[in-house]
């Protein structure tokens, strides 16, 4: 949380001095952590930067995060995002502990996918948002080394 005007403009002063850009909404800023990442070391990159992964609370900030980095990926596969089944295969939580219910799964019947995501593999544990033309932002759960988003790297959120 916020501590001040002057501490979030600190904040945001240090991030781009680091060299990222980053992009500002309500009280986060979000920045591209470029790959090669597994989700694991995204996450570490994240945390040594004073946030975590994203937590995507809803349908607005979804919207925002794949206007803003979709351009930006390396890979139409995206991005990882906070979402993991570290602790129970198949059962989804945000890495910095949110309670957010918003989940927004590739649907099945697209192009390339007859059946929806996530996928009941037990190795699939890390969730990243998909820049596929076929179903840009939604997500996709994948192993912790997918080769595709490890390109890409994550989306890390700070809060301002």
């Amino acid at each position: 949380m916020s501590s001040g005007g002057k501490s979030a403009q600190s904040r945001l002063d240090r991030l781009t001095g680091l060299g990222y850009q980053v992009f500002k909404r309500k009280s986060s800023a979000y920045i591209l952590l470029g790959g090669p990442l597994s989700w694991r070391d995204a996450q570490k990159t994240a945390r040594r930067l004073g946030g975590d992964l994203v937590t995507i609370n809803g349908r607005g900030e979804n919207d925002f995060i794949t206007r803003k980095f979709e351009p930006l990926a390396a890979d139409d596969c995206g991005l990882w995002i906070g979402l993991n089944a570290l602790r129970k295969a198949n059962r989804f939580e945000w890495s910095d502990g949110s309670s957010s219910a918003y989940r927004h799964w590739v649907k099945g019947g697209i192009p390339g996918y007859s059946t929806g995501m996530p996928s009941d593999d037990p190795s699939r544990r890390f969730v990243h948002i998909y820049f596929n033309p076929a179903a840009v932002g939604f997500w996709k759960n994948a192993n912790n080394t997918y080769h595709d988003v490890l390109i890409g790297g994550g989306i890390a959120e700070i809060s301002l």
